[in-house]
């Protein structure tokens, strides 16, 4: 469904940041690939994973034991060997130019995920990992965790069904797997926009109308997607804040909404086949919240602790709307809270477009670089020309500074373009694994910032910045892992995955940080001090409204995936808004299908973002109270955290990098509340 330096950074001193001629890229890495090459050797690739996991599987004779060596060992590896074989070919589906390669990729990641649908339900496999386990030759922490994962995988695939229902179940997997790959792709190629009369364009920064192509009578024609969302935040205009809010929360709507109550029906089948009572049942199992209980605990306690905060922030982003609009009687709409929120922010004193001033894109991508490269020990050196897939992507050789070894390849591709991903999000093209070949991950972070307008730099909000800051926490996380196995560095459980970013969001509100990273695009000159405590004063202004609404979004996921195979999500949607939050809601929209989050893994898991900002929060506490840069926090942060992935629980990581148990303390304080 986001981190290096000293002093205050001019543009000079960031055009001195290293640079490397362009180089071979990460071998397999093709992103030439035409449609006919995609399918042929994800053809190829898929049919010899097939047979190697299928060797795994046949019974054996006695004198051939199963070992953690020739069964797991081999198991993870047939299965990393063709992610690393396809890794452009499935990726590519979410940025290639073109839609026919775009198309064949996503047939190639369907046929991919439903080869291992089937080859996890193989009745033989899962007993032949069990004899593994139980043979004691896995040694290492590594193999035990790896060992321990897999069975826990097998053991959720059906592969001990019976043949009919084994059967069954993965048809509905592979049914699964194409509605959700259809529902994504609708939502990337759709191309809804609004015409927006001049009139009403007011509150729009120049570049963004700049941006935008006119119509015959001359009104803006704006594309609706993530790239033109802050439309909300700055239009003066009620009417074309609405029409602009309307269209977002329908868009691919009369495609999506059936595909996702087609893929809530087979989850809830897949469940029961498994013996679950309900999709999130059988999806928190192996998660940290562990049962839907628990986590609708979590949801209805927190929503208590902060609704007074909640309501104090909507009473003033109302106020904030009636004096704008000179009406005391008006009431807050859906299409008005963003609006609200910058109003309240403007009432410190905090001009969002004031604030954009320091935000030009290059520079800030450099600033966040040296953040990152002073915390965590790690020196970027730009590829020119980058061997990418489009030509304003940027990419960088990723160095361990102290060693000056080679840790990885990362990709910037942050501007919008027909087809492409529509969100801001990072992807580990390829994980960190320990090969022969000495092959490096590779990771990619996508998004939509705005296009520049012709004679100045493409300029971010400070919103833009933070989730920077965030996707940069993925981005590094999927390059410091130092598992061995591909198993074990792909990302942590999923209610903990967000952590590590949400936690890193903290940096782009810290004063010290904000004057190294700002640079005036005109003068060169950091955010003066004024301004800087104005913008980190207004944080809280909207923070708890904020939170309180993912907290919804995970009720109503939580929802569609306990009420059985039959749900009217929309209906649904509006009658847990209005019981908690109204404003989520406007009568004729569909903002289930707005984002894509419950069809791409976060489905009964949308919880996990205010879950994991808990531990987030807890986790920055070690940052402050001295040198938020601290090398030696940072390099321990690398070390217990992001090094070990997946290999230990995250309870156990956050205590090894605390030096205790975690504790809700600093997100509770944040609101001078308790749990």
């Amino acid at each position: 469904m986001r981190p290096r330096f000293f002093g205050p950074i001019l543009a000079a001193q960031l055009l001195a940041l290293p640079a490397i001629a362009s180089a071979a890229p990460a071998p397999g890495l093709d992103w030439s690939m035409d449609a006919p090459a995609i399918e042929r050797t994800c053809g190829a690739a898929v049919g010899l994973l097939d047979d190697r996991v299928r060797a795994i599987a046949r019974p054996r004779a006695a004198r051939d034991p199963y070992t953690f060596a020739n069964t797991i060992l081999a198991l993870e590896n047939a299965v990393a060997d063709e992610s690393d074989t396809l890794a452009a070919q499935l990726f590519l589906s979410n940025v290639a130019i073109s839609k026919s390669v775009r198309d064949a990729s996503l047939a190639c990641e369907t046929k991919s995920e439903n080869e291992f649908s089937v080859l996890t339900a193989l009745p033989g496999l899962d007993s032949a990992v069990e004899r593994a386990v139980a043979s004691g030759t896995a040694k290492t922490v590594y193999d035990k965790k790896l060992a321990a994962l897999w069975l826990e995988t097998l053991h959720r695939s059906g592969a001990q069904l019976s043949a009919a229902r084994r059967t069954e179940f993965v048809k509905l997997e592979t049914t699964l797997h194409d509605l959700e790959n259809r529902f994504g792709r609708n939502l990337a190629e759709d191309t809804t926009t609004i015409e927006i009369a001049q009139r009403h364009s007011g509150g729009l920064p120049a570049d963004m109308l700049a941006g935008f192509a006119r119509a015959a009578d001359g009104a803006y024609v704006v594309p609706v997607n993530s790239g033109t969302y802050a439309l909300l935040q700055n239009s003066t205009s009620e009417e074309a804040r609405r029409a602009y809010y309307i269209a977002y929360d329908n868009r691919a709507a009369a495609q999506n909404v059936p595909l996702l109550e087609q893929a809530i029906a087979v989850r809830d089948r897949l469940a029961h086949l498994l013996g679950y009572e309900s999709w999130a049942d059988y999806r928190l199992v192996d998660r940290m919240a562990g049962t839907p209980d628990r986590v609708e605990k979590f949801i209805a306690s927190t929503t208590t602790a902060l609704q007074p905060a909640v309501l104090a922030q909507i009473d003033a982003m109302q106020a904030g709307i009636r004096a704008e609009n000179r009406d005391q009687r008006a009431v807050l709409q859906p299409w008005d809270v963003k609006r609200g929120e910058y109003l309240v922010s403007k009432a410190h004193a905090v001009d969002g477009d004031a604030v954009r001033q320091y935000f030009p894109v290059q520079h800030t991508i450099d600033a966040v670089i040296d953040v990152y490269h002073t915390l965590l020990g790690v020196t970027f050196a730009q590829v020119s020309p980058a061997n990418a897939w489009a030509p304003d992507v940027l990419e960088y050789r990723v160095t361990d500074t102290a060693s000056g070894k080679l840790l990885g390849i990362t990709y910037f591709d942050l501007f919008p373009r027909a087809g492409k991903f529509d969100y801001f999000a990072n992807f580990p093209i390829l994980t960190v694994r320990n090969t022969a070949s000495g092959r490096v991950p590779v990771s990619a972070i996508v998004g939509n910032w705005p296009k520049p307008a012709p004679g100045s730099p493409a300029l971010l909000s400070h919103d833009d910045v933070v989730t920077f800051f965030h996707e940069f926490g993925h981005n590094l996380a999927a390059l410091l892992a130092t598992a061995p196995y591909e198993t074990l560095t792909d990302g942590f459980r999923v209610d903990f995955v967000e952590a590590p970013s949400q936690m890193l969001e903290n940096f782009a509100w810290q004063p010290e940080i904000l004057r190294r990273i700002t640079s005036n695009w005109k003068t060169g000159e950091p955010m003066p001090d004024a301004l800087i405590e104005k913008l980190v004063a207004s944080r809280e202004t909207t923070h708890a409204y904020e939170i309180d609404r993912l907290l919804v979004y995970g009720k109503i996921d939580l929802e569609y995936h306990s009420m059985g195979p039959h749900v009217d999500t929309t209906a649904v949607w509006a009658k847990t808004a209005a019981a908690m939050l109204p404003l989520l809601y406007y009568p004729g929209t569909h903002p289930q299908v707005a984002f894509g989050h419950m069809m791409s893994g976060y489905d009964a898991g949308l919880y996990a973002y205010p879950w994991a900002l808990v531990y987030a929060q807890d986790m920055f506490t070690a940052f402050v109270g001295g040198n938020v840069l601290d090398p030696a926090v940072g390099m321990r942060y690398r070390s217990t955290i992001l090094a070990p992935a997946r290999t230990f629980e995250p309870d156990d990581e956050v205590r090894a990098f605390l030096g205790r148990p975690s504790r809700p303390d600093a997100f509770y304080g944040e609101f001078s509340v308790s749990p």
